[in-house]
């Protein structure tokens, strides 16, 4: 594949998104078992929304090298069960929804048509689910620790995910995510 042909893989994707929501602020989950890929493909998505001319923030659970203006990182989540504290994700969304990230900083505040596009593992489970405007499912063919694929397995099954993005993406190859039509439209 190309460069072009990737840049048009994101470049569709927007359009898709900016269809639906083309003034508002927009949330944006990009869920995957794959923490790296999740993150490259947020981080795309994010460059594509930019060279539209959106505004755009970006949160995750992965640790940053540098920190940004504004901290948007929350805890990462390993295990799939009902006892996860997502309070600092929910904190992000809420101030995101405000207008405000942070108190201290004009360089927080969010234009009325902006975006937040956020990774992490689990974002789609159905307590989280109803705080997107659309969801990206990645899938990949990544080795993952018992323990971590148990969780998975679950989250698969119970969550539902796939059932419920707007996009699913294989990202196998991390560089050349291939879009599947299987997704819930």
């Amino acid at each position: 594949m190309t460069t072009s042909e990737n840049v048009a893989i994101f470049d569709d994707l927007v359009s898709e998104i900016t269809q639906h929501y083309y003034r508002a602020r927009i949330l944006i989950a990009i869920d995957g078992a794959d923490e790296q890929a999740s993150r490259g493909f947020a981080d795309s998505l994010a460059d594509a929304m930019t060279t539209k001319s959106w505004r755009v923030f970006r949160s995750t659970s992965t640790p940053r090298g540098a920190a940004r203006d504004v901290d948007l990182s929350f805890p990462r989540h390993d295990r799939y069960g009902g006892n996860e504290d997502y309070s600092r994700l929910r904190d992000i969304v809420s101030r995101f929804r405000e207008g405000r990230l942070a108190a201290e900083t004009p360089d927080s505040d969010v234009p009325a048509d902006a975006m937040l596009i956020v990774d992490g593992r689990f974002l789609l489970r159905p307590e989280l689910r109803g705080i997107w405007h659309f969801r990206v499912w990645l899938e990949s063919d990544m080795r993952l620790s018992d323990e971590s694929l148990e969780a998975q397995l679950r989250y698969t099954r119970d969550g539902a995910p796939r059932a419920t993005a707007d996009a699913i993406f294989d990202v196998t190859n991390a560089q050349v995510p291939v879009r599947v039509w299987a997704d819930s439209c």
